[in-house]
């Protein structure tokens, strides 16, 4: 395949004129540098971007991820079950539905919502982001 490919870039050539100067490719791609310049360009790229979670994680941010996600949507009810807010309805609702053989469940749970029981985890994050 290369070989066809090589061969059409010279026939264009040739249908060039010669006074026409060519721009020179240039190689923009990671994968075109050498491995060592290559390992070097990941490695820096690495510490950066780990010096940017630190950052964040020091100025009380959260990573954004499934984890995380789960853990702020998990908070979110805990709150609405221990304040009785309007929304704690829906949730008393999924869990009826969720631990539907267990009838003592979703009482237990929104007992333990509001006696403090049940924590918020990520909660404090969202204090330090108001500061």
């Amino acid at each position: 395949m290369k070989s066809k490919i090589n061969l059409t870039v010279e026939l264009l050539k040739e249908l060039i004129p010669e006074d026409v100067k060519l721009p020179e490719p240039k190689k923009t791609s990671i994968r075109d540098l050498p491995d060592k310049e290559r390992r070097a360009y990941k490695a820096r790229k690495q510490a950066e971007r780990r010096a940017v979670l630190k950052e964040r994680a020091e100025n009380g941010s959260v990573k954004f991820d499934a984890k995380t996600t789960r853990e702020a949507l998990a908070d979110a009810a805990i709150m609405l079950l221990a304040s009785g807010a309007p929304g704690s309805e829906a949730v008393e609702a999924y869990l009826r539905n969720v631990f539907a053989d267990q009838v003592g469940a979703p009482l237990t749970i929104k007992a333990r919502a509001q006696l403090g029981q049940l924590k918020p985890k990520l909660l404090k994050h969202v204090r330090a982001a108001r500061s």
